[in-house]
């Protein structure tokens, strides 16, 4: 063997044997997202708790964070601080997608940032027009909603 042969049986041949990493799921079906990779719609996802106003904000582009390829935008410098110390506590159940719709329909359906419920400390968005308000159809059955959600999220995500 040359020396050239060498360097690229060396090079090449533990990658032809390594094992491969599964992949993730794609961020777009764990993920509701605004444009390739921005979560809650640009929203605050603090801004829904009481610490962080309780009431739906946009996010400024300048106050941003990103927590697991997902980048959040934030009303205010202490609300991102909030999310940067415990990122997890703060995120939209179903991956901000309208927990009515993965517990009624089985479905991923877009939301309305401004339909929201926080409920034993987690967010839940929900889709809205004129024609549906989402939020009120869960409200009308919760628990059995949400029990539904619970076990259909895990095959929606992946």
């Amino acid at each position: 063997m040359n020396p050239i042969q060498k360097t690229l049986a060396t090079l090449v041949l533990p990658l032809l044997f390594s094992a491969a990493a599964p992949a993730a799921p794609p961020l777009e079906k764990s993920h509701n997202l605004l444009g390739p990779s921005v979560g809650v719609a640009g929203y605050d996802p603090v801004a829904y708790f009481a610490e962080g106003g309780g009431a739906p904000k946009k996010g400024l582009i300048s106050l941003s964070s990103t927590f697991e390829g997902v980048t959040y935008r934030f009303a205010t410098k202490e609300n991102q601080a909030r999310f940067d110390k415990s990122p997890a506590r703060f995120l939209p159940q179903y991956g901000g997608w309208c927990a009515w719709a993965v517990g009624a329909l089985g479905k991923r359906v877009d939301i309305d940032p401004e339909a929201f419920e926080v409920k034993n400390g987690r967010l839940f968005l929900f889709y809205r027009d004129p024609s549906i308000d989402a939020r009120a159809l869960w409200l009308k059955d919760r628990d059995g909603l949400f029990e539904k959600a619970e076990k259909t999220w895990p095959s929606l995500a992946n």
